[in-house]
């Protein structure tokens, strides 16, 4: 979509004599009546379409005859052949990337396109290769090998497949969103696993093949659930239009592009290149390329979801510095596969794990240590604390209060890293005092000039605001939300 320049705000005025200009664009202007009386009026109107994201994308001359008519758009410094490839280049344009592009997708949609494509480049050939073994290790050219062996070693890799695909997404399922970055770079470790499982299938046993083959099959399926699920997470991080559905029908058919691209490139490859040795090595640098294409994509993705590790990267940056990053600030920090999850206090001494409880019980913990956990309420949650010992981290668990929302939850988890912040590695509770006759400390605050800093701070809140972070969008939890409520049934006797 191009910006009109060859018009001027006085000809507007002209086309408009009673319009009042107050939006940003000088294009668009903002009229004081509706269209039927400009339509009616008897004079000559070009009327500008726009996108939802206020970029004009056709102009129209609407005569005093009421002929509708579209208008070229030319400035007379373009021959005929530049034209044609300008209008080419809108038509491809339309046809793989969203309507009112770049105004109604974030801005990392292009960078992680790009390498989302890239990668499908490769995994394509990859497949070719790998499904020539497979059909080899179906018995495919083996004249031993017979059709119901084949029949039969498929039904049960078709069997195997729907229960891995269930008992995932069973498992994993609530975990996908919060963690989308990682399980899409997980979706193709396990794809690309599953290559070199059925590269290998023709030189096994009888057994070892059905094993590799149904194996690489339950490897595909469980990358099948994480890929989708992950993807849909990103799709609606990249969606800023309501065009969700628009955005998913716009990648099917970025993937189909690339896929016939690769399919003629591993057609080649696949003719040219017979030799096991060769095979592998190949194999070995595409499911690389694979792989790093993957990753450079997740890595370019800015989620302003604030999910476990998000928030403790934000919560603990602020503390030192009493500054809140960005979302492209604390992607960088991000790390895709490996975080360990272990909260670190005011010396960057790993001190405690945090982590959202599933149900009461898991809260407080084994039978015989429920005596060493301290409880903690906060405003719309409690925290369960406990100790630290030698050999093992404190544990702060934490179960929200019924009703709690989104914004609760965020502040739950920043309250309890503000609790980990002052806590001291060799003491047993930290910060949270023990004596059965003092009340568990809630916390404390830090003071810089005279300005107190805490998890509540309306500071803190309106830099998240400020620098758009999602408030709204609860990814913080990974398994079931558990809520809390309590009601006393006996009351101890005096």
């Amino acid at each position: 979509m191009e910006r009109l320049e060859h018009h001027s705000r006085f000809e507007l005025t002209n086309l408009y004599p009673d319009a009042a200009y107050t939006t940003s664009d000088p294009y668009i202007p903002d009229i004081n009546h509706g269209i039927a009386d400009l339509v009616n009026s008897g004079n000559e109107i070009e009327v500008v379409e726009t996108t939802k994201g206020g970029v004009v994308s056709r102009l129209w001359l609407h005569s005093s005859s009421h002929r509708v008519t579209p208008i070229p758009y030319t400035d007379g410094r373009f021959d005929f052949f530049h034209r044609s490839l300008r209008g080419w280049r809108k038509v491809l344009f339309n046809a793989f990337l969203p309507v009112g592009y770049p105004t109604s997708v974030s801005s990392d949609y292009v960078a992680y396109q790009t390498y989302d494509s890239l990668q499908a480049f490769f995994s394509t050939i990859t497949s070719l290769l790998a499904n020539r073994a497979l059909l080899q290790g179906l018995g495919v050219g083996d004249a031993n090998s017979s059709a119901t062996f084949a029949m039969l070693l498929t039904i049960l890799k078709d069997a195997v497949s729907r229960v891995a695909t269930i008992v995932f997404a069973h498992r994993f399922g609530l975990s996908i969103e919060p963690e989308a970055k990682r399980y899409r770079f997980l979706a193709d470790l396990f794809n690309d696993t599953a290559f070199f499982l059925e590269l290998y299938s023709p030189y096994f046993g009888s057994w070892g093949k059905v094993a590799a083959l149904c194996t690489g099959e339950a490897l595909r399926a469980i990358c099948g659930v994480a890929a989708g699920a992950s993807k849909a997470a990103l799709s609606l991080h990249f969606a800023k239009q309501d065009n969700l559905s628009e955005l998913n029908a716009k990648e099917a058919s970025q993937e189909t592009a690339v896929g016939l691209i690769g399919l003629l490139v591993g057609t080649i490859v696949v003719r040219v290149v017979e030799d096991h040795r060769a095979v592998v090595y190949l194999m070995i640098a595409l499911v690389f390329a694979h792989l790093w294409m993957n990753y450079k994509g997740v890595r370019c993705v800015e989620m302003n979801t604030l999910n476990k590790q998000r928030a403790t990267i934000l919560f603990d940056w602020y503390m030192n510095c009493m500054e809140v990053w960005t979302p492209k600030t604390v992607a960088e920090e991000e790390r895709i596969l490996f975080w360990d999850g272990i909260i670190r206090n005011a010396n960057e001494e790993p001190v405690c794990r945090i982590d959202f409880s599933t149900s009461y019980g898991d809260a407080m913990g084994p039978a015989r240590s429920r005596e060493e956990v301290i409880v903690v309420d906060g405003p719309v949650h409690t925290r369960f604390i406990r100790p630290y010992a030698p050999g093992r981290l404190a544990q702060i668990k934490i179960l929200m209060w019924d009703e709690a929302e989104a914004k609760h939850v965020i502040l739950a988890w920043f309250m309890a890293m503000e609790n980990a912040w002052f806590m001291e590695k060799g003491v047993p509770y930290g910060n949270a005092r023990k004596p059965d006759s003092d009340r568990p400390s809630d916390g404390q605050t830090r003071i810089i000039d005279g300005v107190n800093f805490s998890a509540r701070d309306e500071l803190l809140w309106d830099k998240l605001g400020v620098k758009s972070w999602d408030l709204e969008t609860g990814v913080l939890e990974t398994g079931g939300a558990a809520r809390l409520n309590v009601r006393v049934t006996r009351k101890k006797a005096e």
